[in-house]
């Protein structure tokens, strides 16, 4: 089954288009943590972890966050292999960031099956012979575009 189109009448796999939806929700919460970090500066400086960091890694994973999603929705081959390095990088800042500058938290356990449920259906996901299928069309295009002209 797919939905929508990408370019040129290709078909959106389903699966694909919902890993869209949920990176770009990512990447308006990153958004709105940067833009938060920024209007409530002041009352961040008394709370540890500095707002500085908090708005830089918020503007640094929107704006990931926006080419990822343009690449993904676009289908562009690139975008393929940029989800994987996108997810391994977010997964080690998360990470870092809960052990090395939070408060320890209760609910880590929670926060790992989560994290490997997230990974293991992005793995799946992408390597899907749909996702791969609509990712190698964008190379023969080009290729074909590159011979014919």
């Amino acid at each position: 089954m797919s939905t929508g189109k990408s370019k040129k009448g290709l078909k959106r796999p389903v699966g694909l288009t919902i890993l869209v939806i949920l990176i770009f929700w990512l990447t308006v919460w990153n958004g709105l943590r940067m833009s938060e970090a920024i209007f409530s500066w002041n009352s961040l400086e008394e709370f540890g972890v500095h707002p500085l960091y908090i708005s830089m890694s918020g503007g640094i994973w929107f704006i990931i966050g926006i080419v990822l999603v343009w690449s993904l929705w676009r289908g562009k081959n690139w975008g393929w292999r940029a989800t994987f390095a996108a997810a391994a990088s977010y997964t080690t800042w998360y990470w870092l960031d809960r052990l090395i500058l939070q408060n320890p938290h209760s609910n880590w356990l929670f926060a790992l099956i989560g994290n490997i449920i997230i990974l293991v259906f992005i793995i799946l996901l992408m390597f899907s012979r749909k996702t791969r299928l609509h990712f190698q069309k964008d190379s023969h295009e080009r290729k074909s575009q590159t011979t014919t002209t």
